[in-house]
């Protein structure tokens, strides 16, 4: 399997440079829109190989099909290594698995050209994989069209750091926590023992229906089954995210809704730990990080959740000799931000959050968060359904699906969070 992938893209790799060349070359205009299409094309096709590349464990040894271990994927997205085989032999139950994920996806493609709905499983679309099996890093791949221009990422990387429960065709899901511990005092030489016992709470989280809405070109419809069916689920993977991770930060919660940070019951987060700020100057990161966790020690790991005009905000600051307070390292979505050096705060953009430094959001507005990612809760309940309508965008060649998911969310660590409030200003 990893000689395979290695093999694909290295040709991929050839072939893109190979158009490139070409392209400095051509005097002929649609020519070199036809050339910058298929480079784009190739772009989105290395980093997929890649992304399966970086999959595979680097401890497993690479076969070759002629006596070695032979790294197969299963169906489930996991890896198998297959024993040692004699010339020309193959393992014909990794094989039959193989053929048979095939078949699954070609019908599958099949029945979404024939406008049939279709059920996606939450470990096949990549995009809600990390979702699924409790958060990590996950790659966005680069989207293409042979009409549409590449558009501005839209979707918060927060849905893929909080920690993701798969409980499929559950109704409902309970999480203790711990609130204190509890604590000794003096006694007389008779007397009784002091009671310590800790404290305990929970939070229950209720499924709530999520649906998405897409659309694709046309030209898709061009594409093999099995291909057709893998872009239709990366779209509504994307659109179903996109709901998902402003929810995390604003959801309402009680019936059919998730439970947002900003939203989380008394219990779980009281309202007596938010913190009010009037405006982003010199001391807000600090007071934020200092306001967070016990009496007893500072918390490391803990995220700043913020909107995109706050965090400029953070970078306009200036010292005393006109110089930039704030050092911000950015990576898309994503960054680090610090004050003096001494300690770096990783950060997530969500467009959820009002912004604090904008004059038109009103006073005790929560603007931001700080915290533990991974102790807010996120229960998958149920597989994708997919639906298809070639109908409502006809004229302009576009083919509109549906999907849904129920899925459910709360904060499910005491003080897992300190929000932050728009100060009221007098």
């Amino acid at each position: 399997m990893k000689n395979w992938l290695k093999k694909q893209l290295k040709a991929k790799e050839e072939a893109r440079t190979a158009l490139k060349e070409k392209g400095k070359k051509s005097e002929n205009v649609e020519e070199v829109r036809s050339i910058t299409d298929q480079i784009e094309v190739l772009d989105a096709e290395i980093t997929e190989f890649r992304t399966q590349l970086d999959a595979l464990p680097d401890d497993v040894p690479e076969g070759t099909g002629e006596g070695e271990g032979e790294i197969r994927s299963t169906p489930q997205g996991q890896l198998n290594v297959v024993g040692t085989y004699g010339l020309g032999t193959q393992n014909t139950d990794v094989q039959k698995r193989e053929n048979d994920l095939e078949k699954m996806y070609e019908t599958r493609g099949a029945a979404l050209k024939e406008k049939r709905s279709v059920t996606f499983e939450i470990d096949e679309i990549p995009e809600l994989r990390a979702v699924s099996i409790g958060g990590g890093s996950l790659v966005v791949e680069k989207k293409y069209s042979n009409t549409l221009n590449d558009r501005f990422n839209e979707v918060s990387s927060l849905v893929d750091v909080v920690n993701g429960v798969p409980l499929i065709g559950g109704e409902s899901y309970t999480k203790g926590f711990e609130v204190s511990a509890g604590e000794g005092d003096y006694t007389t030489e008779n007397g009784e023992y002091k009671d310590a016992e800790p404290v305990f709470d929970y939070v229950t989280i209720n499924k709530a229906k999520i649906t998405a809405y897409a659309e694709m070109t046309d030209e898709s419809m061009k594409l093999p089954n099995v291909d057709y069916q893998s872009r239709v689920a990366k779209s509504i993977g994307e659109a179903l995210r996109k709901k998902i991770t402003k929810q995390i930060i604003v959801g309402p919660g009680g019936a059919n809704a998730l439970t947002g940070i900003f939203n989380a019951p008394a219990n779980v987060i009281p309202t007596s730990t938010d913190i009010e700020i009037s405006n982003i100057d010199a001391d807000t990161l600090d007071k934020i990080v200092f306001s967070y966790g016990g009496d007893e020690e500072v918390e490391g790991g803990g995220y700043l959740i913020l909107n995109k005009k706050d965090l400029a905000a953070f970078a306009a600051v200036r010292d005393a000799n006109g110089k930039k307070l704030y050092k911000i390292k950015k990576n898309g979505n994503t960054g680090t931000i610090s004050s003096d050096g001494s300690f770096e705060i990783p950060f997530i953009i969500n467009s959820a959050c009002a912004p604090l430094s904008l004059g038109s959001t009103e006073a005790d507005t929560y603007c931001m968060a700080y915290g533990m990612v991974h102790c807010y809760e996120m229960p998958i309940f149920s597989p994708v359904t997919v639906e298809e309508s070639r109908d409502f965008k006809f004229r302009t060649g576009q083919i509109a699906y549906r999907g849904s998911v129920w899925a459910g969310g709360n904060v499910a660590m005491h003080k897992g969070f300190v929000r932050v409030k728009k100060k009221v200003t007098t």
